[in-house]
């Protein structure tokens, strides 16, 4: 059985395809359970169908796990 390529030797490429797809995935969070239930009045700051800080600190957390999940591992 071929063994898969690590982690370390993804393409930037697929990296920021991984995190595109995980803000995409936040943004329908938001569309479908936040937005629908009105869930955003009890979320300080948070506006509605615009870039609010809640949009900012998904990205920012988005970023910083994926980068810890595919960063090269030190053999």
């Amino acid at each position: 059985m071929p063994e898969a390529a690590p982690p370390a030797r993804l393409p930037a490429v697929v990296r920021f395809a991984v995190v595109v797809t995980f803000f995409n995935a936040w943004v329908l969070f938001e569309e479908t359970v936040v937005d629908r239930y009105g869930l955003w009045q009890y979320m300080p700051y948070y506006r509605v169908a615009r870039l609010c800080s809640w949009d900012i600190g998904a990205v920012a957390l988005i970023v910083f796990s994926t980068s810890r999940l595919l960063r090269r591992r030190s053999a």
